[in-house]
């Protein structure tokens, strides 16, 4: 796996495995979603951008606290390979991955955290990557194992789309006997990442006792087809995946050329709505910029207007400000 530089840079680097280069050399999706594109991405990065509000809502280096009972680690910066469209440009993939890598003491301090709020059930480890750090996945699971609030573990990852042949399954064994209810989530965006090597992957987590989960973000150019989403999320459901959640694309200016209209969006769900089975088809969310609150979206089978949404505090958004304008936070 490549290292990163120790040193912020000035632009959000391009970085692939060598299974993704030889799929992208026939897959202008896989392309589209690896390879830097100066034409879109010619901006440099700003460390200071908070969209999400993770930095706000972060009480402990790595942990963020945003919704009620479960809590998200950040246990690296680390990725595989760096996805274009990466909402985290601000951490992720601009040399900050020796300061995004969780140390002993850190996970130690966000572990007695969570030992102290009691309604804590839920731990989400995620990053960057968090299979891209195997000792902090080690210890921060043997910790949460012994504390007694914490009744789900959830690990997200792009490793087994990636480059399957990193995934430590001794690892994910010994985790999954830690814990009675572990679920894990592999982010994929289209057909062509399913590769047979893949899969043979996630089926062998599944084995492991796994529950999986699959998340996707809507991408202009890359999977803006019902066509092309009824086919992954059908063979995803086939391999005993659940398609849990299709995002709207963070609008930041190195990715406003992924980002679809919410109409558009909406018309593909519908669709699919009408020819999927239940267990494939993925709740439609936004995860709101500069709030709080992952919005259901729901299908043209309901008159509604779309104009607004209301977030987990209360406040009421306009959704044209909020979905299809980058900002600099």
């Amino acid at each position: 796996m490549a290292v990163s530089s120790p040193r912020p840079v000035e632009h959000f680097r391009e970085k692939t495995t060598s299974f993704l280069r030889d799929l992208a050399s026939h897959s202008p999706a896989l392309r589209a979603i690896y390879f830097y594109d100066a034409a879109t991405e010619g901006r440099l990065v700003n460390l200071d951008r908070d969209i999400l509000l993770e930095k706000k809502n972060s009480p402990l280096k790595g942990a963020v606290y945003k919704f009620h009972g479960r809590i998200l680690i950040l246990l690296s910066y680390t990725c595989a390979a760096n996805c274009r469209f990466c909402e985290r440009q601000d951490r992720v993939g601009v040399g900050l991955d020796s300061e995004g890598r969780l140390r002993p003491e850190d996970i130690v301090a966000i572990t007695e955290l969570i030992q102290e709020r009691k309604e804590i059930n839920e731990v989400i480890l995620s990053g960057g990557d968090p299979l891209t750090h195997p000792a902090g996945m080690r210890l921060i699971c043997s910790l949460l194992a012994k504390v007694p609030n914490i009744k789900i573990l959830r690990i997200h990852t792009r490793l087994p789309v990636q480059q399957p042949t990193f995934v430590d399954l001794d690892l994910l064994r010994a985790i999954s006997e830690m814990f009675r209810t572990c679920y894990l989530s592999v982010h994929i965006d289209h057909p062509d990442e399913l590769t047979p090597e893949t899969e043979e992957v996630l089926l062998s987590i599944r084995r492991l006792g796994f529950i999986l989960l699959a998340q996707t973000v809507f991408l202009k150019g890359v999977n803006d087809k019902a066509a092309t989403l009824a086919r992954l999320f059908s063979r995803l459901s086939e391999l005993g995946i659940r398609p849990y959640y299709i995002y709207h694309c963070q609008a930041i200016p190195t990715t406003m050329h992924f980002v679809m209209s919410l109409e558009d969006e909406i018309a593909i769900m519908t669709a699919l709505r009408e020819i999927l089975s239940g267990v494939a088809f993925p709740q439609h969310v936004i995860d709101i910029q500069r709030a709080r609150g992952k919005i259901v979206v729901p299908t043209s089978h309901w008159l509604v207007d779309t104009a607004k949404f209301r977030d987990f505090d209360g406040n009421w958004l306009d959704a044209e400000e909020r979905l299809m304008h980058s900002h600099e936070d």
